[in-house]
């Protein structure tokens, strides 16, 4: 039986300590739901960026993504291994991989996509929308800003 504590108010009133929390917990969520279908959030964020831009190299996915490159290459592996996105030489660079969704991932994007908006929605389920829109707006500010 594992042993609990009241919070501290101090971490309860911490935006670092709420965020992580928030995090950990949207997270297991759809990691849950993509585990059910063979992807990881990783894959699938690969994926969105794909789908969304067409094409991309390994390096920047990595950098949008914060995923370090052996991290990078063993997932671009992965979604390459199951014909869902594909890798080659820019003919600019030859140490640059392009990376680019097929029609397989493109597929599969689209039959991931309604699981984790659905497992998200589950991990606020407590939220109301308007407290829901007010957290995704709010969210995207702070990320626009972080882009400047």
């Amino acid at each position: 039986m594992r042993e609990s504590m009241p919070l501290p108010s101090d971490l309860l009133s911490s935006p670092s300590f709420q965020l992580e929390r928030l995090r950990r917990r949207t997270r297991d969520h759809v990691e849950q739901a993509l585990a059910a279908e063979g992807f990881n959030l990783r894959e699938y964020w690969i994926l969105t960026c794909l789908v969304a831009g067409d094409a991309a190299s390994q390096a920047t996915l990595g950098e949008i993504l914060g995923v370090d490159r052996s991290d990078m290459v063993r997932l671009v592996d992965s979604l390459e291994e199951r014909s869902l996105a594909k890798r080659v030489k820019d003919p600019k660079d030859r140490r640059r991989q392009i990376i680019s969704v097929t029609k397989k991932g493109r597929k599969a994007h689209s039959a991931l996509q309604p699981l984790v908006h659905t497992a998200e929605d589950e991990a606020l389920d407590e939220s109301t929308s308007k407290q829901l829109k007010h957290l995704r707006k709010l969210a995207k500010s702070i990320i626009a800003a972080d882009e400047d």
